[in-house]
C-alpha cells in the first residue's frame, strides 16, 4: 500500500512532521555540543492499549560542524520495551537561515498491556579532527537524549460492543468472495478486508456464522503503510465456506467493532450482503440431525438416571483427619502413666444415695441437692423464696404435685440438718422416691433432641430442594435427548450437573448431548469431570477416545484409582499399628508400628495425590481455537493453534489472559474467556 508522492506534498509533509517534532508532548531538553543538537519526544502522555504513540529524536547539525565532518554520525535508536515497534521514514528540512540542518526520525510505538511505559535514552555519536589537517586526530563525542514516558490505559467499558476483541484505531470493512456461484460440498473464499489507520497486525479475526455452510478459518494477510506520520494499513481475514444445500443463499453482513481512539468512542463497520447461487453438487453430503448433531446415524446412549452424589472429598472429610491424629494418644497415655497408681472415681450423689448404708440429715441435705443440680441443672440454695423450687421444676416438665413434694422435701431436709432427733431413714427414702419421679418426669434432654431434629430437618431443606431441581432438569434434559433435540438436552443437563456437581451421571450426560450437538469443548468438560468422579467407568474413556485433542495423557490422564478407598485402607492402617502399640505397651516389638504405619502414610500420601490431580483445580479446557502469543495481548507474536477440547494447565493470571502450558511443551497466553475451568467441585 505504498506509491509515489507529489513533490510538493513531500515537503509540505516534512514541514508538518517537523512542526510535529518540534513541539511534541513530553520532550526533553535539548542536549547541546559544539552547537549540535539532540532531543528525544513523544505524541502524547496518556493513550490507549493498541493506540499509536509517535516517538521521535531531532538531530540539529550548524554547518561550520556539517564541513567538518569527514564520516556520517552514528545514531543508535533505544529499545523498545513490552511494546510493537515500526520505524517511519526518517525526515529531512531545508537548511534554516542560520544554515543548520534537522533530521527527525520516528518511530510509531503501540503499547500492548496497560501500565507506565519509559523509552530509553538513545545515542548520538560523531568525530571531530582536532585541526584543519587532512592527518589530524579525531575527537569523538557523544550526545545522549533523555528518557521519555507515557501511560497506556485500557479502552473504557461504557459503551463498548459485545463483540469487540481488541480493535484499535479507524477502520473500515468490506467482503468479497471468490465466486458468486458454487456448488454443494465444494467450498467457497470469503475474503473480509479491514483498512484504515491504526497498527493492522493487532486486529483479531472476527466471527463468521453461515447457517447454510460449514466455516474452517483459512490464512491471515497484512499489509502496513509506514510512509504518512500515523501508521496504516490493511488485513484480510479469509474462510472455507463449504454449503450444505443447494439454492440461492447469502453471506450475511459482518460486523467489527472498534475503538476510535483519535475520537474517544466506540464504532461498528459493517460489510453488505453477499448473494451466493448454490448448485446441485455431484457428491451427497451428509446432513446434520436434528439439533446441530454430528454428520453421522449413531446416536451416544445416556444414563437413564442420577447416581447420587459421590463420597465426600477427602479435604471435607475433618472427622477422619481428628481421628487419625488422636490415634496415638492412647498409646502416648498408656506410655507416661504406666507407673501411676490408677485414681479412684468418685461417686455421684445418685450412687452414694442407692447405697445401703444411712446419712445424717445434713448430708443427705448435700446429697439431694447435687443430683438435683445434676439431672436439672436447678441449684437448690438459689432457690431461697417461697414457691421458687416448684416453680422452676415445673419449667423443666415436672409435674405440679411432684414439684411441690420436692419443695417440702427440701423444707424438710433444711429442718432435719439444724434439729436433733430426726429420722434419718424416713428422709432418706423420700429423698430417694422425689429424684426418682423427677428424672422420669423432666423432659430437657428430650426438648433439646426434639430441637435439635428440628434444625437437621431445616438445614436439609435446600439440600433436598437442590435434588429435585437436578431431577427436573434431568428428566427433561432426557425427553429432548429422545426427540433428538441435543442442544437443549444438553442446556437441561447442565442444569442438573449444576444442581448435583457431585453427580458423574449428569455430567455424563452433559458430555454425551453436547457431542452429539456438534459441541465439543462441553463434551469434553463434562466427560471429563464425570469420569473425575467415577475413574472406574470404562464407558467415559472410550468416549474421550472419539474427541480428536488427547485425552490420554498430560493433563488430561485420569488415572482409575479412586482415591477415597485408598485413603480408608491408610486410615485403618495407622489407627490398627497404633491399636497394635497400645495393647502390647511400652515394651513390645519396634517391628510391628513401621510394618504398618509406614504402608499407612504411603496409602494416604496416594490418596490426597490423586485427590488433587483430580480436583483440577488449575486445569482448563480450550474451548475455541486461538493461536498461543507470546505475551499477554493479541498483537503478540503467535506461537501454535490448540485443538479445540485439549486439556492445558493454568500456570499464570494477568487480567483476561492466562498462561497455559500443554503436552510436548507448548506454552503460551491464552485469553481466559475461550477456556473453560475443568475444576470438579
Amino acid at each position: 500500500m505504498t506509491g509515489a508522492r507529489h513533490p510538493r506534498r513531500a515537503r509540505a509533509g516534512a514541514a508538518a512532521a517537523l512542526a510535529l517534532a518540534a513541539g511534541l508532548a513530553g520532550a526533553g531538553p535539548l542536549r547541546a555540543q559544539d552547537g549540535v543538537g539532540f532531543r528525544a519526544g513523544i505524541g502524547a502522555d496518556t493513550v490507549y492499549v493498541g493506540q499509536q504513540v509517535l516517538y521521535s529524536l531531532t538531530v540539529s547539525i550548524p554547518p561550520d560542524v556539517r564541513q567538518r565532518l569527514r564520516r556520517n554520525p552514528v545514531f543508535v535508536p533505544p529499545e523498545a520495551r513490552a511494546m510493537l515497534a515500526y520505524d517511519l521514514p526518517m525526515l529531512k528540512a531545508d537548511p534554516t537561515r542560520e544554515g543548520a540542518e534537522t533530521h527527525v526520525f520516528r518511530r510509531a510505538l503501540f503499547p500492548l498491556t496497560p501500565g507506565r511505559y519509559e523509552v530509553p535514552p538513545s545515542q548520538l555519536t560523531y568525530a571531530l579532527p582536532q585541526s584543519p589537517s587532512f592527518f589530524s586526530r579525531e575527537d569523538e563525542r557523544t550526545l545522549r537524549s533523555e528518557a521519555v514516558r507515557f501511560v497506556a490505559i485500557e479502552p473504557p467499558l461504557a459503551g463498548r460492543p459485545a463483540g469487540w476483541s481488541g480493535a484499535v484505531g479507524r477502520w473500515r470493512v468490506s467482503a468479497r468472495t471468490d465466486a458468486r456461484e458454487g456448488r454443494v460440498g465444494d467450498p467457497l473464499v470469503v475474503t473480509l478486508r479491514v483498512e484504515g489507520s491504526g497498527n493492522a497486525t493487532l486486529l483479531p479475526r472476527p466471527v463468521l456464522t453461515v447457517g447454510w455452510g460449514d466455516v474452517v478459518a483459512e490464512d491471515e494477510r497484512v499489509v502496513l503503510d509506514t510512509t504518512p506520520t500515523a501508521l496504516g494499513g490493511a488485513k484480510e481475514f479469509s474462510w472455507l465456506v463449504t454449503p450444505r444445500a443447494e439454492g440461492a443463499v447469502i453471506v450475511p453482513e459482518i460486523a467489527y467493532p472498534f475503538f476510535d481512539a483519535a475520537a474517544g468512542r466506540y464504532e461498528v463497520a459493517r460489510t453488505a450482503p453477499i448473494p451466493v447461487r448454490v448448485r446441485p453438487g455431484d457428491l451427497v453430503t451428509l446432513q446434520r440431525a436434528a439439533g446441530g448433531a454430528r454428520g453421522t446415524d449413531e446416536v451416544l446412549a445416556v444414563r437413564p438416571a442420577l447416581a447420587g452424589p459421590r463420597p465426600v472429598a477427602m479435604r471435607r472429610a475433618r472427622l477422619y483427619a481428628v481421628l487419625a491424629l488422636l490415634a496415638p494418644l492412647p498409646w502416648l497415655v498408656a506410655v507416661f502413666r504406666r507407673r501411676r497408681p490408677r485414681a479412684v472415681r468418685a461417686l455421684t450423689a445418685a450412687e452414694r444415695l442407692a447405697r445401703p448404708e444411712s446419712h445424717p440429715p445434713g448430708v443427705l441435705r448435700a446429697l439431694f441437692a447435687e443430683a438435683l443440680a445434676a439431672r436439672t441443672g436447678i441449684r437448690v440454695e438459689q432457690q431461697t423464696a417461697g414457691g421458687a423450687l416448684a416453680a422452676a421444676l415445673r419449667r423443666e416438665g415436672v409435674t405440679e404435685e411432684t414439684a411441690r413434694d420436692a419443695e417440702y422435701l427440701r423444707d424438710a431436709l433444711d429442718a432435719g440438718a439444724y434439729a436433733k432427733g430426726a429420722r434419718a431413714a424416713d428422709l432418706k427414702a423420700r429423698v430417694t422416691s422425689v429424684l426418682g419421679r423427677i428424672a422420669a418426669e423432666a423432659r430437657r434432654q428430650a426438648a433439646r433432641a426434639i430441637v435439635m431434629l428440628a434444625l437437621l430437618g431445616v438445614a436439609g431443606v435446600p439440600v433436598a430442594r437442590a435434588q429435585d431441581a437436578a431431577v427436573t432438569a434431568f428428566a427433561e434434559g432426557s425427553t429432548a435427548y429422545a426427540g433428538r433435540d441435543y442442544v437443549r438436552a444438553r442446556d437441561a443437563y447442565l442444569r442438573a450437573a449444576r444442581a448435583a456437581p457431585r453427580d458423574p451421571a449428569a455430567w455424563a450426560n452433559v458430555g454425551t448431548a453436547a457431542w452429539q450437538a456438534g459441541d465439543t469443548a462441553t463434551a469434553v468438560l463434562g466427560w471429563q469431570r464425570a469420569l473425575r468422579l467415577d475413574p472406574l467407568a470404562p464407558d467415559l474413556r472410550s468416549r474421550l477416545d472419539r474427541v480428536r485433542a488427547p485425552q490420554d495423557r498430560g493433563a488430561a490422564r485420569v488415572w482409575p484409582l479412586p482415591p477415597l478407598p485408598i485413603a480408608a485402607l491408610g486410615f485403618v492402617l495407622w489407627c490398627g499399628a497404633w491399636a497394635l502399640l497400645w495393647w502390647r505397651g511400652r515394651r513390645g516389638p519396634a517391628r510391628a508400628r513401621w510394618l504398618l504405619l509406614g504402608p499407612a502414610v504411603l496409602c494416604v500420601a496416594l490418596a490426597f495425590a490423586l485427590e488433587q490431580r483430580l480436583r483440577a483445580d488449575d486445569l482448563v479446557v480450550i474451548a475455541t481455537a486461538a493461536p498461543l502469543r507470546a505475551l499477554p495481548a493479541l498483537g503478540a507474536d503467535a506461537g501454535a493453534v490448540p485443538l479445540v477440547g485439549e486439556v492445558a494447565t493454568v500456570r499464570e493470571r494477568r487480567g483476561v489472559w492466562v498462561r497455559l502450558m500443554l503436552d510436548r511443551d507448548r506454552t503460551g497466553w491464552y485469553p481466559a474467556e475461550r477456556t473453560y475451568a475443568l475444576r470438579r467441585d
